[in-house]
């Protein structure tokens, strides 16, 4: 059995409208060592909180009220007006679709999960941001995540 691993010393912000979800997604965060917890029902109360507490990850659904996930990461992500560009969005998507899929990684989140998924999926994204960060570079106004290696190396392998 692989072992649970831990993610001390973080703060993470927890966005979605359910009250129910955001205390599954804190449960499984704390159970690898996150306690300081952030929560917010909404976009923008999300957005109040990223600039007042600048935590260190946010888990964002993608479908929310008063201001969406969209209109978050794309006010996160323009260093003009963001108080943490380059903070690491996990996005959790119900129907992740192509569009959307492709328009989320567009606007630069890290990484992306389709509910309803396991604590083991959120480590390993987790793992992913914290453990592998990617650098980020500027494309038109936001700031995003550098493509994965891996499939350039294939590539560059069959060369």
């Amino acid at each position: 059995m692989i072992a649970t691993p831990t993610f001390p010393d973080l703060s993470a912000l927890v966005v979605d409208e359910s009250l129910y979800i955001r205390r599954i997604v804190r449960d499984m965060l704390m159970r690898v060592g996150i306690k300081r917890l952030l929560e917010a029902p909404d976009g923008a109360e999300a957005l109040g909180v990223l600039a007042e507490s600048k935590p260190d990850l946010v888990v964002l659904d993608w479908d929310l009220a008063i201001l969406s996930g969209e209109e978050f990461i794309r006010l996160a992500r323009t260093p003009a007006t963001s108080p943490a560009p380059t903070v690491p969005i996990i996005l959790m998507l119900a129907q992740p679709r192509r569009n959307v899929v492709d328009r989320a990684i567009n606007l630069g989140v890290n990484e992306i999960i389709a509910k309803p998924f396991s604590p083991k999926t959120l480590w390993s994204r987790l793992d992913e941001v914290i453990n592998r960060p990617r650098p980020f570079s500027q494309v038109k106004s936001l700031l995003r995540p550098q493509p994965r290696l891996a499939g350039a190396a294939a590539v560059k392998g069959m060369l």
